[in-house]
């Protein structure tokens, strides 16, 4: 059976409770957790977007490039949830600072394959990696955290993640001005931001006093776990991989030297608006603020299937950044309010689950309704607004009779 869910942190006027006002900073470890997801995405957004290029180069197919993704993905998704459930067990910071690791030793060794099977299994180790860590650090945030504050920390630690993710290929494209076609060597310097990523964790993560829950029996999900991944599973199948954003663009008239603009852009957004959105998650609970993430989210994909010029396509875009900011940390927020004492990880892991075994078929719908030509594009975006809208009002339907404030 599931835990009652917390009465309401927030009060009918609006205000925030002194429990708020009590924990106004966040755990040192929860900060150095924001860190190390910046060091980590800005080495893996330094590489990420020249890998296409990178992989033709060494005799790779477009299937090649496919694999790249598609394994890696599919590998870090079924991961996650076993590593979720074992950190339950052996605590958090092990499987964090091992998945940090396994990323930071093994993403350099890109500047060092000579064929394209190498790359894509490097890059598969790599989000092995990611699957490890995933799990257990969101775990960790929330057993650090109040859950009136937890809307705060992980709209902090996505702002850190998506700044990084920003600056990552401004970082490639300046080094790349400098010494041009010496890709390799960028591949290779992306050790030392994993080195600093390894260093931090050392100093600063640290698991709070175990609890005797985390020892216990494994539990099923609850009911409103499971409803709470069916809504994440739609809304995923249709928020396919953010390259069509940038495809989009390229359609619409933006210059190809603009397009690393448009896409830093969209990273600047999504880390302003996770960083004001968590307090906006604390204020407003946790699932009423992802059903206006998920609404706002529809809302710039239907415009973009509208949208015939770049002038109107771009803040679109930067609209549908701003949703990832809101829905990000609420999601987060959500699925610890959900989870019974000691299975947290087990309800990440769960989480990230759907997540990644839907993006495979989201890009294969999204990319087959494009293919068709004509208004392929527009299609493509329209399905995606309509499911995004579908699953906000399936999420939104609970809300009537769940007044918690977690939910």
């Amino acid at each position: 059976m599931s835990r009652p869910l917390p009465p309401d942190p927030v009060s009918r006027e609006g205000e925030l409770p002194a429990t708020v006002r009590a924990l106004d900073s966040l755990p040192a470890t929860v900060r150095a957790l924001g860190w190390t997801s910046f060091l980590t995405d800005l080495s893996s957004e330094a590489i990420y977007p020249l890998l296409p290029a990178f992989v033709k180069g060494l005799g790779g197919t477009a299937l090649d490039v496919g694999l790249l993704d598609g394994v890696a993905n599919a590998v870090a998704a079924v991961v996650r949830l076993f590593a979720g459930s074992l950190s339950d067990r052996l605590g958090r910071r092990p499987l964090v600072l091992a998945g940090y690791g396994i990323s930071a030793v093994v993403r350099p060794l890109m500047g060092l394959v000579a064929t394209p099977l190498a790359a894509v299994l490097v890059r598969t180790a790599d989000r092995f990696g990611k699957g490890i860590r995933s799990a257990p650090r969101d775990a960790l945030v929330t057993d650090l955290v109040e859950p009136a504050i937890r809307g705060r920390a992980f709209g902090h630690i996505r702002a850190m993640d998506h700044a990084g993710a920003a600056l990552g290929p401004l970082v490639a494209m300046l080094f790349l001005w400098l010494f041009p076609g010496r890709e390799r060597t960028l591949f290779l310097l992306a050790v030392v931001p994993g080195l600093a990523t390894l260093a931090v964790i050392r100093r600063f993560v640290q698991d709070p006093p175990r609890r005797a829950a985390a020892a216990s029996a494994p539990t099923p999900l609850s009911g409103p776990q499971w409803w709470l991944l069916g809504c994440v599973g739609i809304w995923a199948l249709g928020a396919a991989s953010e390259q069509f954003l940038l495809l989009r663009a390229a359609d619409l008239g933006v210059a190809t030297p603009l397009i690393p603009l448009v896409w830093f852009a969209i990273g600047v957004a999504k880390s302003v608006s996770a960083s004001r959105a968590g307090p906006l998650v604390d204020r407003l609970a946790p699932r009423p603020a992802l059903v206006l993430g998920w609404v706002v989210f529809a809302t710039g994909y239907a415009g973009l299937a509208m949208a015939a010029s770049a002038w109107v396509a771009v803040p679109l875009m930067l609209l549908v950044a701003v949703a990832y900011g809101i829905a990000e940390p609420a999601e987060r927020a959500l699925v610890a309010a959900l989870s019974p004492d000691g299975r947290q990880g087990a309800s990440f892991g769960w989480y990230t689950l759907v997540q990644g075994v839907m993006a495979l078929p989201a890009g294969l719908v999204a990319g087959s309704l494009w293919d068709r030509g004509g208004d392929g594009a527009a299609t493509s975006f329209a399905v995606t607004a309509g499911l995004s809208l579908a699953a906000a009002v399936l999420l939104a339907a609970t809300c009537r009779s769940r007044r918690a404030a977690a939910t």
